[in-house]
């Protein structure tokens, strides 16, 4: 008899695959409970089932209970690997790489079942019921095995119940967010060229200064502007900027050389709150100016 139905187990897998993708990247749906519970199963159970399902697709290979928590001890040694992986790989351990390399191996493990299982002769294949689910717990912790064995399989039971806890415990308590201020010069068209670097004394120049708080609080600024160390007059030095979070402040800020030099330095220099003796951020232009009558 050819079997060619896909069985349950591995079609709910793939399914709970694809329904935590669809909650993880589609945006209509962000529902963080949700996005939690579908998380932790995706990382702590469906690899390391999918896995048992390869390597072990007849129905007496292991039992409910061995095959339950197999999966979950599969799961927290596998998992870690594919972030250490992903460290080391251009696009970096995010949520999206991480969630796609997860799910291409719990989807390509379903497949490997899928074919093992098929190839098994007919009734010996793994079909999980709820019999096989509910007797096993007690043959799987106090069947006969020896002593070493029998504490293996315990310390793997509590290593995956802490393995549960550790999970849930970071996704309701992430780690707080490391504020950072965005400081940057612009030209005076508003992109990365066009910088006034050769100025007559006499003539202004001018940039687009901005300021984006991602402190994860309101904070106050102020501006100061140095020509080779000394204050530079413009309109908006010495401004306080007061900000909150995630505000943006983008303004042009127009400056007029009053010494000559080739190679000078300017300078501008973002505070803090009322840390004033050393800047927060600090950018810098060098100037060439010229004396004005045309020689250097």
């Amino acid at each position: 008899m050819v079997r060619s139905r896909v069985p349950g187990d591995l079609l709910l897998v793939a399914s709970g695959v694809l329904l935590t993708n669809l909650f993880v990247f589609h945006p209509l749906l962000n529902i963080i409970e949700l996005r939690a519970f579908l998380g932790i199963v995706m990382v702590l159970v469906l690899p390391g089932y999918a896995m048992v399902a390869a390597l072990f697709p007849g129905k007496d290979d292991l039992s409910g209970a061995e095959r339950f928590t197999y999966s979950i001890g599969l799961s927290v040694a596998v998992v870690p690997f594919i972030g250490y992986g992903l460290l080391s790989a251009p696009w970096g351990m995010n949520v999206g790489p991480l969630m796609i390399s997860i799910s291409a191996l719990i989807l390509v493990m379903c497949a490997v079942a899928f074919i093992r299982r098929h190839r098994l002769p007919e009734g010996m294949a793994f079909s999980p019921s709820l019999s096989s689910l509910y007797r096993p717990p007690v043959s799987f912790l106090s069947g006969r095995h020896s002593r070493l064995e029998s504490v293996l399989r315990i310390s793997l039971v509590f290593a995956v119940l802490i393995s549960a806890v550790t999970v849930a415990y970071v996704i309701e308590n992430p780690k707080p967010k490391v504020g950072f201020t965005e400081f940057y010069l612009l030209g005076p068209d508003g992109t990365s060229s066009g910088y006034p670097t050769n100025l007559s004394i006499g003539d202004s120049g001018s940039v687009m200064v901005g300021i984006v708080n991602q402190e994860e609080r309101s904070v106050d600024y102020r501006l100061e502007i140095l020509l080779d160390g000394k204050p530079l007059p413009s309109q908006a030095a010495g401004e306080d900027i007061h900000l909150g979070n995630d505000e943006r402040w983008e303004s042009e800020v127009t400056f007029k050389p009053d010494v000559y030099g080739n190679g000078m330095k300017l300078q501008f220099l973002l505070y803090k709150d009322t840390e004033l003796s050393e800047p927060y951020r600090e950018l810098y232009l060098w100037l060439d100016v010229q004396d004005g009558t045309g020689d250097d």
